[in-house]
């Protein structure tokens, strides 16, 4: 039997994602920059604004996310406590 687990990124592919990742995140940095936009806010006047906001909101939402599990959460055995 192999080691390799079902849905899992083989070895050799993790820095390779990663390294894309990060490559991905300076271009839209790097691009934001440049990009001409209306402004109807003062913080949208900012430069990297979105980036960093949307990088904040998502780890909001995670945070939030992992808060929520634990108060939701129900006990390995509770379809098997009958």
């Amino acid at each position: 039997m192999s080691d390799h687990k079902p849905n899992s990124v083989p070895q050799p592919w993790h820095r390779r994602i990663l390294v894309g990742f990060f490559a991905l995140c300076a271009i839209v940095l790097v691009w934001d920059l440049f990009v001409q936009r209306d402004i109807h806010h003062p913080l949208e006047d900012l430069p990297v604004m979105y980036p960093f906001f949307g990088f904040f909101g998502i780890a909001l939402l995670i945070t939030l996310a992992k808060g929520l599990r634990r108060l939701t959460m129900r006990s390995e055995d509770y379809y098997d406590a009958e």
